[in-house]
């Protein structure tokens, strides 16, 4: 093969390559794989992943076994007043969304993004929020008992009169939340981040706020029989 032969191999095979490869991304990207134990699995990218209107459907079903919808793109989504007890939505994005009076009874959200969701009359009683991002959501006269929320993120939350009895918030980060009468009555808050805080009239009888920081928090009125405090010492009961 001579020089010129060569020269044109090779510019052929600087335009084409480039072409083949997208090409190639493309259909690994976007066909269905086979792999063993199940016939087809879509290749997707489920960080990202928009549901259509039948997996949404299928969610708010209550005849559907085991609804679920992990890494749900949902944000700014309209579900106030659904029953969705015991839906799997982790890690899912409900960012702004509308949940008001929604029933999360018992639902899976650990990792969920909440971020101004608004959660105010919901009903998340046994709902296992660990580690959720809801930072400046409204969760108002929420009910969230026995509720676990440890390593949550609520700074800037609204969680006025909410109802938080024996809730796991340990390690929860509610920097200048709102809990202004809420109920913490036995609620687990050791290591948490309850700076500037407003719990003014809070009840807070028997929770446990060993290690918590209060730095700057508001506390006028609030009721804190049998409290573990930060140092460990347990308040001692109102005369």
């Amino acid at each position: 093969m001579n020089f010129q032969s060569l020269s044109i191999v090779s510019i052929v095979l600087v335009v084409t390559l480039p072409v083949a490869l997208r090409v190639a991304n493309t259909f690994s990207a976007s066909q269905p794989v086979e792999t063993a134990g199940q016939q087809w699995v879509q290749v997707s990218n489920l960080a990202a992943h928009k549901p259509d209107s039948a997996t949404i459907s299928q969610m708010l079903s209550p005849d559907v076994h085991n609804r679920q919808c992990r890494k749900c793109n949902l944000s700014g989504i309209d579900l106030s007043d659904r029953d969705l007890s015991r839906v799997d939505l982790q890690e899912a994005n409900l960012n702004s969304a509308n949940l008001r009076s929604i029933r999360l009874t018992n639902a899976k959200l650990m990792g969920a993004q909440l971020v101004r969701a608004q959660l105010n009359n919901a009903h998340l009683k046994g709902a296992d929020l660990k580690a959720v991002v809801l930072r400046h959501a409204d969760l108002s006269h929420a009910e969230l008992m026995h509720a676990s929320l440890a390593k949550a993120d609520l700074q800037n939350a609204n969680l006025s009169q909410v109802e938080l009895r024996d809730a796991d918030l340990s390690f929860a980060q509610l920097g200048q939340a709102n809990l202004q009468q809420a109920s913490l009555y036995g609620a687990i808050l050791q290591q948490a981040d309850l700076s500037h805080a407003d719990l003014s009239g809070a009840d807070l009888r028997y929770a446990d706020l060993s290690g918590a920081e209060l730095t700057g928090a508001n506390l006028s009125g609030a009721r804190l029989d049998f409290a573990t405090m930060p140092d460990g010492t347990v308040h001692p009961p109102s005369l």
